[in-house]
Parts: structure tokens; C-alpha cells; sequence
């Protein structure tokens, strides 16, 4: 267990830049890397973990950005916790929200805003994040969402 700084804390920058997003760290929270994963967790509660040397059995805390692979920074679905309220986000109707939470690409006429080219956070229309895409222009492709979570179960 570590906090997440200097080479480390560059590569999340720049994964974040990359989706259209603006890092920014909630006051009162560290980020910490348990063996390859990212996790966004309370001052309080790493300063207790510090206290009580727990550090060499744990193996989470807080909440899961993302995990580092091969020298890469692959964000992970609350990776939104670190990005600032101005980060771009590709909205979709309420269909292509349905189809992007299934799994599914969606077309563009299901976007209600065009993002640029690349990655990007997606939204549905009350701004809230159901996961990560790609937009090549005329689809967004689904890369991660929500929905995930439960067709893993299956």
C-alpha cells in the first residue's frame, strides 16, 4: 500500500485527459495503490490503516478507480470520483442509454451530445455516469458500464 504519486499519479493524469476528463482529488481523500489497483479513500481512514500496520494484509480500501496493467492506467467505472464537475461527458437519450446499460454500441442518433473523437465518460440525460465509450465519429462504442456488473453474475 501506497499513496499514488509522482510517475504514478502523471500516468492517471494523463489517462484522465485522454477521456475529456480534469483530475481532480476530493478534499479530504488520498489515492492509494494496493498491489495494481487504484482506490480513492479517506484521509481518516488511511491515517487509521497507517496506525494500526495493516498495510502488509490488505489488499482494498475506499473505492476502485481503476488498476494499472503493464505500465497503463485502465480507469474503472467510479474513475468519475477523481474527474472535476467540468469534465466532458457524452449524454445519451433514454434508449441509448437502455442500449449502452445492456452491453450494446450506440449510434449516434442516441447521443444528445456529439463528443469528440476518442474516449469519453458517458452520461444518460440527468448527467449521471453509466460508464466509458469510444466515439469514432458515428458510434460510440461501449468500452465499460454499469450494467456490467450484473451479466458478470450470469
Amino acid at each position: 500500500m501506497k499513496i499514488a504519486d509522482g510517475k504514478k499519479l502523471d500516468i492517471i493524469k494523463k489517462t484522465i485527459e485522454s477521456y475529456g476528463g480534469i483530475f481532480e482529488l476530493p478534499d479530504n481523500s488520498v489515492l492509494l495503490i494496493i498491489v495494481d489497483e487504484l482506490f480513492i479513500v479517506n484521509k481518516s481512514l488511511y491515517e487509521k490503516l497507517e496506525t494500526e500496520n495493516i498495510k502488509e494484509n490488505l489488499i482494498s480500501s475506499g473505492t476502485q478507480i481503476g488498476k494499472f496493467q503493464k505500465g497503463n492506467f485502465l480507469l474503472g467505472l467510479e474513475s468519475y470520483l477523481i474527474m472535476g464537475h467540468n469534465s466532458k461527458k457524452s449524454k445519451l437519450n433514454e434508449k441509448g442509454t437502455s442500449l449502452f446499460l445492456y452491453g450494446r454500441d450506440v449510434f449516434i442518433k442516441n447521443i444528445i451530445n456529439s463528443p469528440k473523437k476518442g474516449y469519453v465518460l458517458v452520461s444518460n440525460a440527468r448527467n449521471e455516469v453509466i460508464g466509458l465509450g469510444k466515439f469514432d465519429g458515428k458510434m460510440l462504442s461501449n468500452v465499460i458500464d454499469r450494467g456490467s456488473y450484473l451479466r458478470i453474475l450470469e
